[in-house]
């Protein structure tokens, strides 16, 4: 028997003008936790189910509710963040959720990498990872921060294919927060998108691999025009 298909009915031009709504007025709090907690919440509230459903966080040891709790938080903390002439709430924090799980997963997932064996994936020189000379840190964190933008907003031109945006989009979120990601490790990256996208090594290393060559491609410019003007 087929399966009937999820409404997304939850999250409604209604709550699409809540958040708006609720953004614009600053100076009416009765009116504003109004808005939150009866259009807003309940809103988030199955998203993050949805979402979690979805990213299944296996290596997050929180109970459901407590995740789920804890996803609704985060986007409503981010509820100012939202730009609606930058495209729909509802894509804007289904991107969102996504992010939020993959990264506090793979926090989780690091702790325990050390029980888990190593892939022996791509042994080529890795640009983003050996360059260790003390001069260039703050040069390369400023570059790096230019490249992460630069891929997000291209990425529907990098890819076409949804499944490669996601796992794309996943990489570039890891790379965004790697500040906030202990002993950040490529082949730990490899193993953690395999096992939440269900796909085969060979369709994440096609995204890596473009993502790489952009970044060759980009840092060579940078380095040539002395680290001083970046050409995107």
């Amino acid at each position: 028997m087929a399966r009937k298909k999820q409404s997304k009915s939850y999250f409604t031009k209604i709550t699409e003008y809540a958040i708006a709504s609720y953004n614009r007025i600053q100076d009416n709090l009765p009116l504003r936790e109004k808005i939150y907690r009866r259009f807003i919440y309940p809103a988030f509230m199955k998203l993050a189910e949805n979402i979690i459903n979805k990213v299944k966080p296996d290596y997050i040891d929180s109970t459901f509710q407590d995740l789920q709790t804890d996803l609704v938080t985060y986007l409503t903390a981010r509820l100012d963040k939202f730009n609606p002439n930058a495209g729909k709430a509802y894509s804007y924090y289904t991107r969102t959720s996504f992010n939020y799980l993959i990264a506090e997963n793979q926090k989780a997932y690091s702790k325990r990498k050390a029980d888990m064996q190593e892939l022996n994936i791509d042994e080529q020189r890795n640009i983003m990872t050996e360059i260790h000379n003390e001069d260039m840190q703050e040069t390369l964190q400023y570059f790096m921060n230019a490249y992460i933008n630069y891929c997000y907003e291209n990425l529907n031109y990098i890819f076409s294919n949804p499944i490669d945006i996601h796992v794309a989009d996943s990489v570039l979120h890891i790379f965004e927060t790697r500040e906030n990601i202990e002993n950040f490790n490529k082949k730990a990256l490899y193993i953690y998108i395999r096992e939440r996208t269900g796909l085969e090594t060979t369709n994440i290393t096609r995204v890596v691999k473009t993502l790489k060559q952009i970044y060759e491609a980009k840092f060579l410019e940078y380095e040539q025009t002395d680290f001083i003007k970046l050409p995107f």
